[in-house]
């Protein structure tokens, strides 16, 4: 698991001011990100991989306090514990109960004298990740309960939601920080996942600026030569920003996408096919970024 950290706050001074802290006094391995406007702030709990975020309960101004940000975190986010910050404790007492109930709530603080409450902060902040890093067991449970519910899923359109949410989970877990979800160019074209490659590795960052994601949660149907061929183009279609594509599916695969595959095996950018067996593997592995490099480098020839 990634240590990051996402603050939020309604006041931009307090925000950052709190980040800068905590950078002076958490080790380079953490990233930090301090976000303080409303739609930066919804983005981020969003498309945004944290391990933990830090809540102002009061949003002046805003249209959702901070007890409403937690309940987002909740149901989007099942990596994320939460530490709340606030001078208005007293305000919110039967909905903190409530949220106490959930688990993900490991501290509530008072603001105070940065030179007491940062180091306070930073204390807390690393013996949470500590004690998280002695064991994978609740990300990859909590991702196997998404990948479950999203194949039993049977509305279409929830059917597809929950399949894009999970991979995106997923690819969190891996490491990737930031991944947006349909997203349409200028030619109409829609591309389920966009994630930013941004990832510190000598490897996965020869494959360009972005990686393409096509998911179909479709277990009782197979992905056929001509899906290939359409997220093919696309990914031909970047201006060379994105030369990794991945095929994400519930269900199997032609023969026929296979030998297109391979057909189209001297162009540079690449597809790979992620499906059930990949997805149990990456699910249960302990090193997520290594075994997605391994299942890269199975199919370098195949297809």
């Amino acid at each position: 698991m990634k240590r990051s950290v996402l603050i939020i706050d309604d006041v931009k001074v307090q925000a950052q001011g709190l980040e800068k802290g905590l950078r002076k006094n958490l080790s380079s391995e953490y990233d930090l990100k301090s976000v303080f406007e409303e739609e930066e702030i919804i983005e981020s709990i969003e498309n945004r991989y944290f391990s933990l975020a830090i809540v102002d309960l009061r949003m002046d101004g805003f249209a959702f306090n901070g007890i409403e940000l937690i309940n987002k975190i909740i149901e989007t986010n099942p990596f994320a514990k939460i530490i709340i910050v606030s001078a208005f404790k007293g305000e919110y007492l039967i909905q903190l109960k409530d949220l106490f109930l959930t688990g993900k709530i490991i501290d509530v603080l008072d603001k105070e004298d940065y030179d007491i409450w940062i180091p306070k902060l930073s204390g807390i902040i690393e013996k949470y990740h500590k004690e998280s890093f002695k064991s994978p067991d609740e990300i990859n449970n909590a991702l196997l309960e998404y990948y479950s519910n999203a194949k039993n899923e049977t509305e279409i359109y929830s059917k597809g939601e929950k399949f894009e949410h999970f991979v995106s989970l997923l690819f969190q877990s891996i490491g990737y920080n930031s991944i947006n979800k349909r997203v349409i160019d200028k030619s109409l074209n829609e591309v389920d996942l966009i994630v930013r490659n941004e990832i510190k590795d000598p490897f996965l960052n020869k494959f360009g600026k972005y990686i393409l994601i096509e998911c179909k949660n479709k277990p009782k149907e197979k992905v056929d030569k001509n899906t290939f061929i359409v997220f093919s183009n696309k990914l031909k279609h970047t201006n060379g920003l994105a030369e990794l594509g991945i095929i994400a599916t519930t269900g199997y695969l032609t023969r026929n996408t296979y030998l297109e595959a391979m057909r189209d095996s001297n162009d540079v950018r690449k597809i790979i096919f992620i499906s059930n067996k990949e997805f149990q593997r990456l699910i249960m592995s302990i090193n997520k970024l290594e075994t997605f490099k391994e299942i890269i480098d199975e199919q370098v020839k195949d297809n």
